[in-house]
């Protein structure tokens, strides 16, 4: 069966799970882990989602994520391009890593927030790695037991509906989790509506009467080298030319343009793009923004956008 479009709308809160490719494993250290868990936080800076749980296992992971202006396709489009990007070179693979299109389920955050945060910490748990949620470190359970968000994760939202004061809810949050030490696999997690929604009836026609838009398909990914090319062949100008210094304003123009879809659509970062154009990350960005203006009021630009 074909799967339903995801809907958007400021505020929505998904569940997000993702697999490695015929069940490999995706983390096989904690070198792997790490460099996942940098990328997702940068992620969170760029995209300003809301991280309410995350655990990463050797095969898959789990995020709890409330979106913002930025639908969720372009924020784990830009994720798991970048992950598979650093997986390939680490280890001199090539192809897919993650198993087809990651998974989604739009939850009903007043009923199911809390029970989601608790599934997803006890993931380690159930899979008998540890005993203990706190011994695992590769999951956003600590920094509710700290009470601290760190910065990126939106633990100082939720602690709250545990207790008043910052002890209280923190010794809340630990007899919750204790309760739910003896909960194996919860199906009712995954009883979705209409392949897409967890929540109840009332829940299921209140997203429908927002009528949201539906979430544009993620962009086929493409890398830098063709992102050059077809910049270079649009405006009828060999890459040596367009890359070479002094080139005067026409030139920076395009060097925008190549960097603007770098962004948008090949996943990179400002820093990896101003080093394949040898600009100053910080004018490449003051560049960005001009060009973001344009995007904004002129067509011409946008067509190139689709041409890509």
């Amino acid at each position: 069966m074909a799967r339903k479009p995801r809907v958007h709308f400021t505020g929505a809160l998904y569940h997000v799970m993702c697999r490695g490719n015929q069940g490999q494993s995706i983390f096989t250290d904690d070198q792997d882990r790490r460099r996942y868990w940098d990328l997702l936080r940068e992620s969170q800076k760029r995209y300003g989602y809301r991280m309410f749980a995350y655990v990463l296992m050797d095969n898959h992971f789990h995020h709890l994520i409330q979106i913002e202006r930025r639908p969720l396709s372009k924020v784990m489009q830009n994720l798991l391009l970048r992950y598979t990007r650093y997986w390939n070179g680490q280890y001199k693979k090539t192809g897919h890593l993650f198993q087809g299109h990651y998974k989604a389920i739009l939850c009903d955050k007043e009923s199911y927030l809390l029970e989601l945060i608790r599934y997803l910490h006890l993931n380690p748990v159930r899979s008998k790695i540890v005993v203990d949620p706190s011994a695992y470190r590769w999951s956003s359970h600590k920094a509710y037991l700290a009470g601290e968000a760190n910065g990126w994760t939106a633990v100082e939202e939720v602690l709250p509906l545990w207790g008043k004061s910052r002890a209280q809810a923190i010794a809340g949050y630990r007899r919750f989790m204790r309760d739910g030490l003896k909960d194996g696999h919860r199906d009712d997690l995954y009883e979705v509506v209409d392949q897409r929604y967890l929540g109840g009836d009332g829940f299921v026609e209140k997203v429908e009467q927002r009528k949201p838009d539906t979430e544009v398909p993620p962009v086929v990914e493409i890398g830098w080298a063709e992102i050059r090319e077809r910049v270079c062949k649009h405006y009828g100008l060999p890459p040596s030319v367009v890359l070479r210094r002094g080139r005067g304003r026409a030139n920076a123009r395009i060097k925008r343009v190549m960097a603007w879809l770098g962004r948008e659509v090949g996943g990179l970062t400002n820093q990896e793009m101003a080093k394949e154009l040898a600009q100053d990350p910080a004018a490449l960005s003051r560049g960005l923004g001009k060009l973001a203006n344009e995007l904004a009021q002129g067509a011409k630009l946008r067509r190139l956008a689709q041409l890509l």
